[in-house]
């Protein structure tokens, strides 16, 4: 059993890929975003046999004076399935974990888990949900399989003239991030930085992992979402629209081309990424794109207690009627702090 440093192993993505539960959070350029960004330090807990990995549980140090050090697997990420081969190893490696954080006297060590709640004893935990749609039809078979508002929006935004495209280029991150900014201010939260989006568009965009698809209307974009992809998987992360055009459905109108998009390019698994419980209208969208629901479980053991205790969400609260009413420069600043303390 070791500790390592995905960034120092070359190969690090073809030895994930091995594993069927692999997502993009478990690789490299995804761990180099988070370290880049903040400052973060990669321990990922590892089973070795020989060159193989046999099991494996990302994780980061987080070292905050204003939230406390602890350990989180992974910040930042919707979900990341530990990995093993046996319930021996799960539970060997999580005794290794939990050792190692109290030897650093850790506040706290955070697993986010999805389909298998890990560990298997906690008691306690916060429950998330994740839709995956798979890309085992033709195109007009997924889009029969569709919500009838799913194919009627889709089809609004054809009519409107609505075009969609990639845009993996500075301007396109830059669009992006301006809708990104007016979006989380819409739900009352502040924007990552930007520089973290800029670690993205560098170290995920650029070399071919991931895509910037824009929706376009009256030469103004409109809508947009940024994309992951590893193996045979993509990973939609992050959603953004300007409210004032959102009869023209250009959310719909983005996903669709996407979901075109891949199935060309042969991939199988299309993760619709984690939606909280209390939000009933994205899961709502979701479902309407004839997706299969899992669960993600989030657990957190407290070591000084020695026992897992419930965990909320970080996105909902009192903070939200404040950060609604600030103006978005503001929510930059203030993201620019909190972030690297709330991961």
């Amino acid at each position: 059993m070791q500790i390592i440093n995905p960034l120092e192993i070359s190969n690090w993505n073809d030895l994930i890929l091995k594993h069927k539960n692999y997502s993009f959070f478990h690789t490299q350029e995804w761990a180099d975003v988070i370290a880049k960004s903040y400052g973060y330090e990669p321990l990922y807990f590892t089973i070795y046999s020989g060159t193989e990995i046999l099991a494996v549980i990302p994780s980061f140090y987080i070292k905050s004076y204003l939230t406390g050090n602890r350990l989180v697997s992974l910040p930042f990420s919707d979900f990341c399935e530990p990995i093993f081969l046996s319930v021996n190893d799960a539970e060997e490696i999580k005794k290794f974990i939990i050792d190692f954080a109290k030897r650093q006297k850790l506040k706290y060590v955070e697993f986010r888990s999805s389909d298998t709640k890990f560990p298997f004893d906690a008691q306690e935990y916060m429950t998330d949900l994740r839709h995956i749609l798979f890309l085992n039809k033709k195109e007009d078979e997924l889009f029969k399989a569709f919500s009838e508002n799913n194919r009627r929006n889709i089809k609004k935004a054809s009519k409107s003239n609505v075009k969609v495209d990639v845009h993996n280029n500075t301007n396109g991150l830059n669009a992006f991030y301006d809708m990104f900014c007016v979006t989380r201010k819409k739900h009352g939260l502040p924007p990552q930085p930007f520089s973290f989006f800029q670690n993205i568009f560098d170290i995920i965009i650029q070399p071919g992992l991931g895509d910037i698809i824009l929706a376009e209307h009256d030469n103004k974009f409109i809508a947009g979402a940024v994309y992951f992809k590893v193996g045979e998987k993509v990973l939609y992360k992050y959603g953004a629209s300007y409210p004032e055009f959102n009869d023209l459905r250009g959310n719909n109108a983005v996903m669709w081309f996407a979901i075109k998009k891949y199935l060309n390019e042969k991939y199988e698994e299309f993760d619709f990424g984690k939606t909280e419980a209390l939000h009933e209208g994205l899961r709502k969208f979701k479902l309407g794109w004839n997706t299969v629901e899992k669960f993600i479980f989030t657990t957190h053991f407290d070591l000084d207690k020695g026992e897992y205790l419930s965990v909320s969400t970080k996105t909902e609260g009192f903070h939200n009627k404040i950060f609604v009413n600030l103006p978005i420069q503001a929510l930059k600043l203030i993201g620019g702090l909190l972030y690297k303390h709330i991961g």
